[in-house]
């Protein structure tokens, strides 16, 4: 926030501009005669994870007995414990836990602002927790907090640009769930194409990666990707695995005894609890993996299609008996897939590309407008730029 406090704006700490800040309780629980659904109670896990009300409720009775307390609907909850800084505002009236705060703006602060207000200051509350083993907001601090607050009718005005930027995320979120839905039911479709099941050692020649002695590791650049586990997750790694952590080059492979696979292999990790996520990649080029990874390059069908009938497959059905899940080339071999005739499989690559790369279009759309949203709310709410009437 600037140090130059705008015209018009009032500074000061943040507990002058409340009339209150409330937290609450848990009713015991073991009286089962507090716990019912006469009133919604909100901790620390509903304020995370996006309901539209919490998914538990106490009784009257458990009101009572308890320092719980009921909070009007519409007012900002902020979470003091583990997941600091975190702040919802509940269509009902709800009760709250320990780990919660209710915060009632005094007259000269609009309730929405102080949403928004929260929600921009959210990581430097983090930032200030303390504890060991689990971290909390003080209150003290929290109510010492430096703001300086605009005139009442600009609180408004600055609330309402940011609700509009949040409404374009929930709208673009909305578009990106249905498209993610339309995804899952064209890969659903894929069982049901017209064609002979075939078992994947048919279609497709299966091989696990190579060893990658440390001595080894290390380069950031070279003539080949050398990709583990780990590197599905690298951003731009989403779909298609096109780059890695370690790189190669053509005199490690001598010594590594390694063989790139060709562009078009799809990839799945086959050992370690990572094989219960089903994750799949493709490679867009040579690339070597090691081996806690299994390739399989297409030899009588559309690679595009391997790949996504590889994401029709749980690899829970197929683990080995042991500690460590893993499958092995022969049981995934015998694994079957449809195998439509080459056209019906281009067409039906078409259709998913077409959604993937809707999703991945949306996604950077949501990521532009949050990161939009950040740099707004900074600007609106120290006042370097200023909401005219």
């Amino acid at each position: 926030m600037s140090s130059e406090v705008p015209e018009g704006w009032r500074p000061g700490r943040f507990g002058q501009f409340l009339k209150a800040a409330q937290g609450g309780g848990t009713p015991p629980r073991d009286n089962p005669a507090y716990w019912g659904r006469d009133l919604p109670w909100a901790s620390v896990k509903d304020v995370t994870s996006g309901a539209r009300e919490p998914l538990e409720g106490i009784t009257a009775e458990g009101l009572e007995n308890s320092s719980s307390r009921r909070v009007a609907a519409g007012t900002n909850i902020l979470a003091m414990r583990m997941a600091v800084g975190s702040v919802v505002r509940y269509g009902v009236d709800v009760a709250i836990n320990q780990d919660l705060l209710a915060l009632t703006p005094a007259d000269s602060l609009d309730g929405d602002f102080l949403f928004h207000w929260l929600r921009h200051c959210s990581t430097h509350f983090a930032d200030v927790a303390t504890g060991t083993t689990v971290k909390g907001l003080r209150k003290d601090i929290l109510l010492d907090w430096p703001i300086v607050l605009p005139p009442l009718d600009e609180q408004r005005r600055i609330a309402e640009v940011l609700r509009s930027v949040d409404v374009a995320i929930t709208i673009a979120g909305a578009v990106l769930s249905q498209t993610l839905e339309a995804r899952e039911h064209q890969l659903e479709r894929l069982m049901a194409l017209p064609g002979d099941m075939r078992p994947l050692a048919d279609v497709c020649r299966l091989g696990g990666g190579y060893g990658f002695p440390i001595k080894h590791q290390g380069k950031r650049s070279g003539a080949y990707p050398f990709a583990k586990v780990s590197d599905m997750n690298r951003p731009g790694n989403e779909t298609e695995l096109v780059s890695a952590e370690n790189y190669v080059d053509q005199a490690d492979l001598k010594v590594l005894r390694a063989k790139p696979f060709p562009p078009g292999t799809t990839f799945f990790p086959k050992v370690g609890a990572t094989l219960l996520t089903n994750k799949r990649r493709i490679s867009s080029s040579e690339i070597i993996v090691d081996n806690n990874v299994m390739g399989a390059v297409p030899t009588a069908i559309e690679s595009w299609f391997l790949f996504y009938a590889f994401n029709t497959i749980d690899m829970a059905d197929y683990v080995q008996p042991g500690a460590v899940p893993s499958v092995n080339q022969g049981t995934v071999g015998k694994i079957m897939i449809p195998v439509p005739s080459r056209e019906v499989q281009r067409d039906y690559v078409i259709t998913m590309r077409d959604l993937d790369s809707a999703i991945e279009a949306q996604r950077a759309t949501i990521l532009s407008l949050r990161i939009t949203k950040t740099a707004v709310s900074a600007d609106l709410l120290s006042g370097s730029v200023r909401v005219p009437a």
